[in-house]
Formats: structure tokens, C-alpha cells, sequence
């Protein structure tokens, strides 16, 4: 019967009186003890990359320390001996930036700040061999993640395709890095089911040089993981809290899945949970305990711990990509023209006649001669409910659009539990082009909170976000996700079990009115709360008539 040893002694005599073999056992090594690693990339899992991208121009730094305990086993026959490597600590230096909508680049530089072997033990079984240094340089990693689908572009999943490649600069005779180039293709999946992403990923690593010590040897694996990240309510300073858990397995493509019976070829599998925060704008930390599933050895080490210092930038979306964020370009689908006349409003000056100067023409202004909102059609909203003053019936008061801008009855209530959904007799508003809620909605929602909370049975509740059809179809998509996710962390914030909430965005897919007039985009700017079933994950859409 085969020992699940790590290094198996009894091996070890075989190996020795093999002189003819082009590799020693005893001394080649080049073979990296903690295989599995944690991704320098950004919107992802622990060791597992994501299926979406960030924005253009988002970064990411990280500084992480990753400490091991129980990494290399041994045995003489089937009596286990100990630990031949007990501890390792990497200080991991990553950073990650965002070069195109499709396109992000990483990197990892792997420094083993200390690690203590027991190489004693093989010396009292009567072989010698030289001991790995204490600390030294890993093998520094690449990375490039190409978007293949977006999950606003095709609803079931975003896909991701990752290139990973190991440069062997680092130790090899310590077991730092591999004895040549590991490149590492795989697909990332992700899927987003209200505050829950389900994270996939499949690939292959093929090493160009295999690593070997004693009778471990490695070489080409077949790679798999699936996780879930959930996201927390805010709490305190401590904002875009998370939680993580994820399997990861790598298995050698000469004989898959040795989980119990293995001399040479050893199947890492690993178990990560984690969680992390944003502390301090954009800074943020994240905390991660790691258990190798299996017997111990090489890939299932005893237990793991790691922590990590982030420090973070998403820059707002620009839609027409003149370098001026959506929340404060006056014009968010015409590009500035950058030609030393007013270059920071956004918009590109007006060869045409503009009385009022608010950078929307005269003849397309429906209020000329008063100074406005370029998103309003030129005209001014003195009450900021977003419905411009021309066709505003109480242009001094905040009101609805169902109701042409006055608010409702005062006797009428404004949330009401109905057999198929919440109904809301007023609007959220979120500021123009962002998925930050207006603070005079908070009272709303915490109506809606209200009812939830006296009705316990009910949900779950779909949360509906939509758009008006200013902008591109992919950023309204974008935009009305994050509005009605941010509706579900303030309610999970203010009570509300996540398991109740779903979300959704759809864009201006789904208009109830015209486009074509302000009153009509403010119709159509709308977050709906539907009741589904509970083995529903949205509701069904009705087939459109014929």
C-alpha cells in the first residue's frame, strides 16, 4: 500500500541509489511550498480571480503577509516523523491597474521575510542534505485579466479570461520559486445574485521546468476553485465590508485528484475564509484564515494565516472618457473639447447662441433665458426633485413625477405593502449619474424599512433599479445595479436580513414613459420593490404581447 507521506523516507532509499538519473532528487528542489497564492487583481476573492472589471484608471496596492504553518511533512514508512519546513512568512508587495474598460494588469513581488526548517530529521535517519536559507526572494508573478462578458451585456454570467506567469528569479534550492517559468491561463466566472457573488475559476499551470525533493515531484496541474464573496452592511467608519470563502485545488495532470494515496504527485487543496473592510476612504485591510484539506503536505499545509494593507482608487465613471467624472461633468455624453475656454465643466463650448450661458444652446434650451441643469434640458429645478421648473407643477415644493411634481396628499401613505410588491408613493433620488442616495429619501426608506420589519414574513423583495436613456446602455446597466444595491445596504444597514433583498438594475430597459421629455426621464428614473417567490431569484418576465 502507498503512504500518504509528504516525503516519504522510505522513498528516499530508492532515490539515493539511483546515480544515474539525470536529476537528484536530494538537490534539484525548485519547487514552491505554498503553491497557492493570494491575487494581487482587483474585485475578487481571495486566491480566486474575479469575472469583473473595475473602472479605467482603478488601482489597487496591497501589502500582504502570509504566514504558514506545517508545510512539509514527513514520514519513515507510515509513522509521521514531523515537519521538515514547520513555518514560512512572505511579505507579498501587489498592485493591480485597470488599463482599458476589457483590460487590467497585476503584478506580486513574493519576499520570504523568515521560514524555519527541520532538516534535523533527515540527518537522524542517516541522509544529509543542505537546509533552505532562512529568507530570500520568491518568484516574482505577472498578471493580465482581458473581459470576455460583462453581466450587463449578458445577464447569466461575467467571464473573464486571467494569464498568470511565474518568473523563476527566486530561491530555488529553498523552495521559493520553480526551477523555470510557470504560466498559468484560466477563466474566471462570476455570477451576482443580490448582495452574494459566485465566484469560478478552471485552468491549467504548465511549469516549463518540474520541481522535485526526495519523491515529491511537480509539474503540469489542472486547476480549479469556486467561492462566494457576501457583501456586509457599512458599520461605523467601516465601510464596503465583506465576507469570503473559497476552495482551491490544484492536481497534477499525470494522476488527478491524489487526495489519500500519493508518493510523488500531491493534489494542493486548500480551504480560505476572510473578510475585509474599508476603514479610512481608501484605505482598507483584509484578514484571512487558511486550513489544507487532506493530509498534511505539500499544498495542504497545517493551518494558515494572512493579513494584508490596502490602499485603493475607483475613479467615478466618465461616459464620454474626457477625463471628467460623471457627478460633476456638465455634459456626460459629449466629451470637453479641451480648447482653453472652460475646460473643466465638460461640456465643449457651444458655438451657438447660449443666453443663459449654462453651456446648453438656445435652440435646443427649453428654458433660454434662465440658467439650468444640462440634464433637465436647460432648464432649473429650485426644489431638487429633479423634475425642471417649465413643466414642474409646484416648482417650489418637492414632489413626484407621477404627480407632475407635487408631493403627495398629506393624509396618503407613503409605503404601502400590496399583494405583489411595496408600493412607494414618492421617488428615491440618487444624484445625477451617481448611486449615491439623496438624503431626503432616507426617510423613505426607512418607511420601507419599517414595513419589512412589521412584516417579518414577507420577502423576499426584489430591489428594481432604473435608468432614463441619457448615456450609453452598458453604463445605465452599470449605474442602475449600483442603485439598487446601494438601496439594499442601507436597508441590510438599517435591520433588514440580506437573505429578504435581492437586486437588479435594468437600465432603460424598461421605460413607463417617454424619453423624450424631462418629465418623462423622471418617470423612468425609479427603484421598484417587487415581492418574488422564495425559489425565485428574480422574477419571471411576461412574454411581450403579440
Amino acid at each position: 500500500m502507498r503512504t500518504v507521506a509528504s516525503i516519504s523516507l522510505a522513498v528516499m532509499c530508492l532515490a539515493s541509489a539511483a546515480h544515474a538519473q539525470p536529476i537528484d532528487p536530494f538537490t534539484a528542489r525548485g519547487i514552491d511550498l505554498v503553491p497557492i497564492k493570494f491575487t494581487p487583481t482587483m474585485e475578487s476573492g481571495l486566491a480566486l480571480e474575479g469575472g469583473e472589471l473595475q473602472l479605467t484608471r482603478s488601482y489597487l496596492l496591497q501589502a500582504l503577509l502570509d504566514f504558514n504553518v506545517g508545510i512539509l511533512a514527513a514520514k519513515n514508512g507510515n509513522e509521521r516523523i514531523g515537519d521538515l519546513m514547520p513555518f514560512r512568512a512572505d511579505l507579498h508587495i501587489m498592485g493591480a491597474y485597470q488599463l482599458h474598460p476589457r483590460v487590467e494588469v497585476s503584478a506580486d513581488l513574493p519576499i520570504t521575510i523568515g521560514q524555519v526548517n527541520n532538516f534535523a530529521l533527515l540527518e537522524q535517519q542517516g541522509f544529509s542534505t543542505p537546509p533552505p536559507a532562512p529568507a530570500g526572494l520568491g518568484a516574482p508573478r505577472i498578471m493580465g485579466r482581458l473581459q470576455i462578458l460583462k453581466q450587463s451585456e449578458f445577464p447569466i454570467v461575467g467571464l473573464a479570461a486571467v494569464l498568470e506567469m511565474r518568473i523563476p528569479i527566486g530561491d530555488q534550492k529553498s523552495f521559493l520559486s520553480d526551477r523555470g517559468f510557470v504560466f498559468a491561463p484560466r477563466l474566471a466566472v462570476e455570477r451576482m445574485i443580490g448582495p452574494v457573488r459566485i465566484l469560478g475559476n478552471i485552468g491549467w499551470r504548465l511549469r516549463t521546468a518540474p520541481g522535485r525533493f526526495i519523491n515529491l515531484y511537480v509539474a503540469q496541474e489542472f486547476t480549479l476553485g469556486g467561492g462566494a464573496i457576501i457583501d456586509l452592511p457599512n458599520f461605523s467608519r467601516f465601510q464596503s465590508n465583506q465576507l469570503v470563502a473559497e476552495l482551491n485545488l490544484s492536481t497534477p495532470a499525470e494522476a488527478p485528484f491524489t487526495f489519500s494515496e500519493a508518493e510523488a504527485l500531491k493534489t494542493p487543496f486548500e480551504l480560505l475564509i476572510g473578510a475585509r473592510t474599508q476603514f479610512a476612504g481608501k484605505w482598507g485591510a483584509q484578514l484571512a484564515v487558511g486550513k489544507g484539506l487532506g493530509p498534511n503536505g505539500y499544498g495542504r499545509e497545517t493551518i494558515r494565516f494572512a493579513l494584508s494593507l490596502t490602499y485603493s482608487h475607483v475613479p467615478e465613471p466618465d461616459d464620454d472618457n474626457d477625463g471628467i467624472p460623471n457627478n460633476v461633468d456638465g455634459c456626460p455624453d459629449q466629451a470637453e473639447d479641451k480648447d482653453g475656454i472652460e475646460d473643466t465643466d465638460g461640456c465643449p463650448e457651444a458655438r451657438e447662441p447660449d443666453r443663459d450661458g449654462d453651456g446648453v444652446p438656445d435652440k435646443i434650451d427649453q428654458c433660454p433665458d434662465t440658467m439650468g441643469l444640462q440634464e433637465l434640458d436647460g432648464c432649473p429645478d429650485k426644489d431638487g426633485d429633479q423634475i425642471p421648473d417649465n413643466v414642474d407643477k409646484c416648482p417650489d415644493v418637492p414632489g413626484t413625477p407621477d404627480l407632475n411634481g407635487c408631493p403627495p396628499p398629506e393624509d396618503e401613505e407613503e409605503v404601502v405593502l400590496e399583494s405583489e410588491r411595496i408600493r412607494i408613493n414618492n421617488q428615491i433620488l440618487f444624484e445625477f449619474g451617481s448611486d449615491r442616495i439623496d438624503p431626503r429619501s432616507f426617510k423613505l426608506l426607512d418607511e420601507v424599512g419599517s414595513v419589512l420589519t412589521k412584516n417579518p414574513d414577507v420577502g423576499p423583495v426584489l430591489i428594481e433599479g432604473h435608468t432614463d436613456n441619457v448615456g450609453s446602455r452598458e453604463a445605465n446597466m452599470s449605474l442602475s445595479k449600483r442603485r439598487a444595491m446601494a438601496v439594499v445596504k442601507y436597508l441590510t444597514g438599517k435591520g433588514i436580513a440580506p437573505k429578504r433583498l435581492r437586486s437588479e438594475g435594468y437600465g432603460f430597459d424598461k421605460p413607463i414613459a417617454t424619453n423624450d421629455t424631462p418629465l418623462g426621464r423622471a418617470k423612468n428614473r425609479r427603484t421598484e420593490f417587487k415581492l418574488v417567490d422564495e425559489i425565485e431569484e428574480k422574477p419571471q418576465e411576461k412574454p411581450a404581447p403579440k
